[in-house]
């Protein structure tokens, strides 16, 4: 009997929630180029060496740069490295992409030091247009 009230208790609620309608300060042109920025991030091309580039025929833009700032520089020690790097080579893809390049090369990433962040990484590489 008490598991009859339960899935009745849980379908009710159910029913209920189904014409919710969520509002936010976000406008359609804001969201859609988030999105589309997230896609063209998947879509670029990485190559593994400049050399790789060079040889696929693929044409230089210019030295790129993706930082990551993690944490606000009082300590926290429960920061994930390969977190920040993610991060940071996301912002070097987003600086591709500012140069209307299509493909990249990553050259080093490495710990950098600053005040106001628990744990800064800084990428740096190529762009590319391939």
């Amino acid at each position: 009997m008490l598991r009859v009230i339960a899935t009745i208790s849980v379908l009710t609620t159910l029913a209920g929630c189904s014409g919710m309608t969520y509002h936010t300060d976000i406008d359609n042109g804001v969201l859609s180029q988030e999105i589309g920025t997230y896609v063209n991030k998947r879509d670029l091309q990485q190559f593994y060496s400049d050399q790789e580039a060079h040889e696929s025929g693929a044409t230089l833009l210019g030295r790129i740069e993706g930082e990551s700032c993690d944490g606000d520089g009082r300590g926290n020690k429960n920061i994930s490295y390969n977190r920040s790097k993610s991060n940071a080579i996301d912002s070097l893809k987003a600086d591709t992409m500012r140069r209307g390049g299509n493909a990249f090369t990553i050259n080093s990433c490495s710990e950098t030091s600053v005040s106001y962040c628990d744990l800064s990484v800084l990428c740096t590489g190529q762009a590319y247009d391939y």
